[in-house]
C-alpha cells in the first residue's frame, strides 16, 4: 500500500520508542520526516522533524531509536544524534562517510558504525534498544 509519494530519496527508517510514529529520512533533502501512525496502519501528519546538515561529506540513510528515544542517525561527518523533542544533541564524528550502525556489546553501549571502507566502534552513554 503506497502511502506517501513525494520524497526525493526515501532512505533510512525507524518508529518511536511507543511504536506512535514513523520518522523517514529524505537523503536528498537531508531532512527527517515524522508521521503519525494510525490505528488502520496508515499514516498521517507528515512533517519535517529535524535537518540533518553540516560541512562534511554523507546524507541521512542508515537511523534508530536508542533506548532513551534519543533518534540517531548517519549524515554529514557521521552519526547525528537528536533528543525526542527534535534538538540536536551533537554529532559523533567519523573520518568517512558513514552508512548505517547498530549497538551491540552485553551492555549495547559499543556502536559499530559502517563507512565507507571502515568498520569503526564507539562506545557511547546511552544503550542502544534490544532486538529480540
Amino acid at each position: 500500500t503506497l502511502l506517501v509519494s513525494d520524497f526525493d530519496q526515501p532512505n533510512g527508517l525507524c518508529f518511536s520508542s511507543d511504536e506512535s510514529q514513523l520518522f523517514v529520512n529524505d537523503s536528498i533533502r537531508k531532512h527527517i520526516r515524522v508521521f503519525d501512525i494510525n490505528s488502520n496502519g496508515s499514516v498521517s501528519n507528515g512533517s519535517v522533524w529535524a535537518n540533518v546538515t553540516g560541512s562534511r561529506e554523507g546524507v541521512p540513510d542508515g537511523m534508530k531509536v536508542d533506548s532513551a528515544g534519543n533518534l540517531c542517525t548517519t549524515g554529514p561527518g557521521g552519526i547525528h544524534y537528536f533528543s525526542p523533542d527534535a534538538t540536536s544533541l551533537g554529532i559523533i564524528y567519523i573520518p568517512e562517510k558513514v552508512a548505517n550502525f547498530t549497538w551491540g556489546d552485553g551492555d549495547l553501549r559499543s556502536m559499530f558504525i559502517t563507512a565507507s571502507t571502515s568498520l569503526y566502534r564507539v562506545r557511547v552513554k546511552v544503550p542502544g534498544i534490544k532486538i529480540f
